[in-house]
């Protein structure tokens, strides 16, 4: 008979919330993996509010025209993208319009 290895409580993500405090984590005990858990579920709740990124671009100044540019630059790159995919995926196929039994 093989022995069973001895294994703390499994907790869920309810018993690291911490009432009143919508950025933050309780740690049920002091287990090794309670505290790895509850790390875990903090970073999530850190990464999903947005506040990490937040602090990061603060990290400098960034003057209104650059960020504006940036902005501009991201767009045309993802329409770009999208485009390239789309020709793709059509290849050299295209659409005919019929109205009334006649091609437009």
């Amino acid at each position: 008979m093989q022995k069973r290895r001895k294994t703390g409580k499994r907790y869920s993500p309810r018993d690291f919330v911490n009432p009143g405090s919508p950025l933050g984590v309780k740690i049920p005990d002091s287990s090794d993996y309670a505290l790895e858990k509850g790390l875990r579920i903090f970073k999530r709740q850190i990464k999903e509010s947005g506040k990490l990124q937040e602090y990061k671009d603060r990290r400098e100044y960034v003057k209104p025209k650059t960020a504006r540019r940036k902005k501009m630059n991201d767009a045309i790159r993802r329409q770009a993208l999208q485009h390239k995919k789309e020709v793709a995926f059509w290849g050299d196929r295209s659409w005919t319009t019929m109205v009334d039994g006649k091609p437009m």
